[in-house]
């Protein structure tokens, strides 16, 4: 989907590294703060209405110029859910980070056993299949700019009161319910989609090669290698 944004445009980008809880940070938007979301993408994988309705996904339609003018008109804000690279423009981004081995082990998943394209590891870690990781968070984060709120999958993933204070401070919308997401329930609901909310797992399927990649690409990209790390 093309959206051609203006500057006024009532935009805040909801940006990650694919499969780093960007869906989560959508979920947290609708079940505490009421706010549903778009996507620059189709996601298909959301046709089910009460997957859609859980995650709070607006479809745009055929017409994504008519939605941003209707949407100025009604001042309404848009979350707007993206995995591209920064597009040059001066939105709010709320810009979610995961420990960068889980991330790209649960993205291979993604790649084969939902688009069922067959992709080697080792292209998806050094950036042959898109960004790499560490490129991405480099692209979105650093340096740090004022417009840009940097949240942790694994404090999103816990609902730690102190990041969701941060994003309701962010959009300037108040906390209307309790976090009561758990991942079971998501998985019951589409397993497919919600395969595993654990680093831990994710990262025992790194061979010893794999994990060095990821490191090296941080090291490379990041300056800061301990963004790898995973805190839980």
């Amino acid at each position: 989907m093309s959206l051609e944004l203006r500057r006024d445009s009532p935009v805040t980008w909801l940006a990650s590294y694919p499969r780093s809880g960007n869906t989560l940070l959508r979920i947290i938007l609708k079940r505490c703060f009421g706010l549903s979301s778009q996507s620059v993408y189709a996601d298909e994988e959301f046709s089910d209405a009460a997957l859609r309705d859980v995650v709070g996904h607006q479809p745009v339609g055929d017409d994504p110029a008519r939605f941003l003018r209707q949407a100025q008109d009604e001042r309404r804000q848009l979350y707007i859910k993206t995995h591209e690279l920064p597009p040059g423009d001066n939105h709010p981004v709320i810009y979610v980070v995961r420990d960068g081995r889980a991330a790209v082990v649960s993205y291979i998943h993604f790649l084969r056993e939902i688009l069922k394209r067959d992709v080697a590891a080792a292209d998806v870690i050094c950036g042959k299949v898109g960004a790499s990781w560490s490129r991405h968070v480099r692209a979105w984060t650093l340096p740090p700019l004022p417009g840009t709120l940097v949240v942790r999958y694994e404090d999103l993933v816990i609902g730690e009161a102190a990041t969701l204070k941060k994003i309701s401070a962010f959009i300037g919308a108040p906390q209307r319910e309790a976090f009561d997401i758990s991942f079971d329930s998501l998985h019951e609901l589409a397993p497919d989609f919600f395969r595993s909310g654990s680093n831990r797992k994710n990262i025992a399927e790194l061979n010893r090669r794999g994990r060095t990649a990821v490191r090296a690409n941080a090291r490379r990209h990041l300056a800061r290698p301990g963004v790898c790390g995973n805190r839980r």
